[in-house]
């Protein structure tokens, strides 16, 4: 029975692609977003398959352990309605009480290792919870659902760029949609998945605020994805939070070089920052940064994974985190390296990096070049993406001591690196020396 609800409902979401208007203006065709999801659906669930084939202890897989859990919770709508709510919306679901009787039976209501930061962890937990009422305990739905949040997410982040791409459309579909370890990591029941659902509706929605007059709907779309993010990825938040002000302020004030704009930004935010535990509510972001990566190398150390590196060990003072910096971004364009283990494993990935860092040096000399005329409107893009790769590589590669872990951490920066490159590859100039890149046009 449940094997015919899953068909109807991934029936019902290709009706949808067709039929709301979010998809249909979208400027992807019909086919096209038919094609995009059926590829996301498929891997996601091959990666059903894999987690279950060859990662065989569900304790420790990202795929089902948030959904193992979410069993408990689910299981006291029945049992008693009014426990089930209070976990499902964080009410009065703190104590004793509710430690006895469920999270007891959760292996990832806490974290190993705990810190100032929200624990995304239940935010899991919570949306398998949800898919539930609707899923008859059916993983594959939930892989649905996921699946389909993200494309949502992915289409939002096309629209809110297709305007300045409208040349370069099968390109901007290929940087948004297509990228490997992105359409991997966000096509399955995990954290990703959301997350780009959120960032997706976060972006679209600032691009329609700066634009246009004040509008409600938007308004409230926009609050809502702050504080999705907010509770799944806090620091993918953190990185985007000097963006969006940037973005606001040279779009609003048609300011001519915003590269100056987003720098003063980013430099206020981070003397913030370093002066965090002084101010209100005196959350030391410097102390947590450290902190989380001295857990993450301790759990590397006891898990012993193969994909382990060292990391310089940060310094509580601004040279010691700066220092740190270039290593940092470094590891986040080049791991994994190919001459360490797992080299089978990781080839996908080694590939993938090879291809961005070749295709951002071509954008970088097509820009010396001047081949693609800039605009103020394509400057702002270019600068707002390039301050939110940089910012999230910096947070990861400082606090990050594995390379697996690296992969699926950087995932949310990839498309926005395609996108920052987009707006200096000339596609007409390549695909007349390389025929065979009309597609990307």
């Amino acid at each position: 029975m449940s094997t015919v609800i899953l068909i109807l409902y991934i029936l019902l979401f290709f009706w949808i692609l067709k039929r709301w208007k979010f998809f249909s203006d979208s400027g992807i065709t019909t086919s096209q977003l038919w094609l995009l999801f059926s590829i996301k659906l498929v891997i996601g669930f091959g990666l059903t398959w894999v987690y279950t084939a060859y990662y065989t202890n569900r304790l420790e897989a990202d795929i089902f352990k948030y959904f193992d859990d979410s069993k408990v919770m689910y299981n006291a709508l029945y049992s008693n309605p009014l426990d089930f709510f209070k976990m499902l919306f964080g009410y009065g679901n703190d104590n004793e009480y509710f430690f006895n009787n469920y999270y007891i039976e959760m292996n990832n209501w806490d974290r190993v290792y705990e810190s100032s930061t929200y624990n995304d962890s239940r935010t899991i937990i919570r949306f398998n919870a949800m898919i539930r009422l609707f899923s008859m305990g059916n993983f594959h739905i939930h892989t649905l659902f996921f699946t389909a949040l993200s494309m949502i997410g992915f289409t939002a982040i096309f629209k809110s760029f297709k305007d300045i791409f409208s040349n370069k459309k099968g390109a901007l579909i290929t940087a948004v949609f297509l990228i490997p370890s992105v359409i991997f990591w966000s096509s399955g029941a995990l954290k990703e998945s959301i997350l780009i659902f959120g960032m997706g509706i976060l972006i679209y929605t600032l691009k329609q605020l700066t634009e246009q007059k004040i509008n409600g709907k938007f308004l409230i779309l926009f609050f809502l994805s702050f504080i999705l993010l907010f509770f799944v990825k806090f620091y993918v938040l953190l990185a985007l939070l000097p963006c969006i002000i940037g973005y606001f302020i040279s779009v609003k004030f048609q300011i001519k070089q915003p590269f100056i704009v987003y720098s003063s930004v980013v430099v206020v935010f981070s003397f913030l920052a370093f002066n965090s535990k002084e101010i209100p509510p005196h959350f030391d972001f410097v102390d947590t940064l450290i902190t989380k990566q001295k857990n993450f190398i301790r759990l590397a150390e006891v898990t012993e994974p193969g994909s382990r590196f060292e990391l310089t060990k940060l310094e509580p003072t601004f040279l010691g985190i700066a220092r740190a910096v270039p290593e940092a971004l470094a590891n986040c364009f080049i791991r994994p390296l190919i001459t360490k283990g797992n080299q089978l494993l990781f080839l996908p990935s080694i590939i993938e990096n090879t291809l961005l860092i070749a295709l951002i040096l071509l954008s970088f000399f097509s820009g010396l070049k001047r081949q693609v005329k800039q605009t103020i409107e394509t400057k702002n893009i270019f600068w707002f993406c390039v301050f939110f790769v940089l910012i999230l590589f910096t947070i990861i590669g400082l606090t990050t001591p594995v390379s697996g872990a690296l992969v699926r951490y950087k995932i949310p920066a990839l498309p926005f690196l395609g996108i920052a490159m987009l707006t200096f590859l000339n596609i007409d100039y390549l695909s007349k020396k390389i025929p065979f890149l009309k597609f990307l046009k």
